[in-house]
């Protein structure tokens, strides 16, 4: 992975060209989709591969409550017992063994796959192949064998520009669908853009006293991400409709002010929702670019060194690359972290709790 430096660019042009995109999509109304729930099952059964996440707590409600039959394969049958699965068939069995994933599709008719595989560990090559790509391929070959009307791909809107070592084998994936690789099967991609929880992942920083970290400006890039209930609801509004077969569907969350935001933006919303005065930690981007090149080097030699040049590439390719789709319902960014406002978070930084593997991103909510 390589970024090209940013260091020749002409800051306050990367600047206007962010806050005119931002002008435009809040002066603009985005018609492509239309907001709401759209069509409701007869019982079909839908089987999620990933549905134990983030994006699965949402989405197997909401099949339950539209009148399909959800089913997930999970690790442990223990998911039964929480509340987002009262409704769902839980098939134990792991992603990663192709045979599970068969036993799972064929264990009753199944009109419909649902992928949300996503490695957990975004910096481990080899967890980002075995999930992001076999996995997913296991599923599409028992789709394909056991004929089933649809398979369903929740992609990543940053396949549109992969530098990132999930969003590379998640347009894989999407290439081996629509070539039909592994045989015909009716398929249907979903870009969604940033997930609230990542775009508040340093927001217990902030509430706890902690300066908000910014590149330069912090207006690089921009974004619309999109509440996990208004995916889910998208998701099962394209299950079994006709229109949604063969179609690649970027989508995201209201181009509204409370959730289009820069980096600089989604800080600001962090100060105004805990009533801070602003306090911005402001990184040069060129210094940036030397640190990750510094440390690629070095972890050439040094292995440990190798993920964490991948975090500050990461970072920096969060804070440059716009994700902003066709808007799709009505929470917004702000709402979310107004749920946040009155929890206690652990003191020390985010980047001190990723060090001893407590993160808390704030998923729950």
């Amino acid at each position: 992975m390589a970024f090209s430096t940013i260091t020749d660019l002409d800051v306050a042009s990367a600047q206007q060209r962010s806050r005119e995109l931002l002008d435009r999509l809040l002066s603009t109304d985005s018609q492509t989709y239309v907001t709401g729930p759209r069509g409701t099952g007869a019982g079909q059964r839908v089987l999620v591969l990933g549905g134990t996440g983030y994006i699965g707590r949402a989405l197997l409600p909401e099949l339950a409550r539209r009148g399909y039959a959800p089913a997930v394969l999970a690790r442990s049958a223990g998911v039964k017992d929480e509340p987002e699965f009262a409704d769902v068939e839980v098939v134990v069995g792991d992603p990663t063994r192709a045979q599970d994933v068969l036993d799972a599709v064929a264990s009753a008719p199944t009109s419909v796959v649902v992928s949300l595989l996503s490695g957990r560990r975004p910096n481990d090559a080899e967890e980002c192949r075995l999930v992001d790509h076999e996995a997913v391929v296991n599923g599409i070959r028992a789709a394909v064998e056991h004929r089933v009307e649809q398979f369903i791909h929740v992609s990543d809107f940053g396949a549109y520009r992969p530098e990132l070592i999930p969003q590379v084998y998640k347009l894989q994936v999407e290439g081996e669908l629509i070539g039909q690789h592994h045989g015909p099967l009716p398929w249907t991609i979903i870009r969604p853009t940033a997930y609230y929880p990542y775009l508040s992942m340093t927001f217990g920083d902030v509430k706890n006293g902690e300066k908000y970290r910014i590149f330069d400006h912090g207006e690089y890039n921009v974004v619309n991400p999109i509440a996990r209930e208004d995916l889910a609801e998208f998701i099962v509004n394209q299950v079994l409709d006709p229109d949604a077969l063969g179609r690649v569907l970027p989508v995201g969350g209201p181009w509204a002010p409370d959730n289009v935001v820069t980096l600089k933006a989604a800080g600001q919303m962090m100060f105004d929702v805990t009533g801070r005065e602003p306090d911005w930690d402001v990184v040069p981007m060129a210094a940036w670019d030397k640190k990750i090149a510094r440390l690629t080097r070095m972890g050439k030699v040094v292995k440990k060194l190798e993920p964490v040049a991948y975090y500050l590439e990461a970072a920096k390719y969060w804070s440059v690359v716009d994700h902003v789709a066709p808007a799709y319902g009505e929470r917004t960014l702000r709402g979310f972290m107004e749920k946040l406002k009155d929890r206690e978070f652990p003191t020390g930084s985010f980047r001190e709790r990723m060090k001893s593997g407590t993160n808390l991103m704030p998923t729950d909510v």
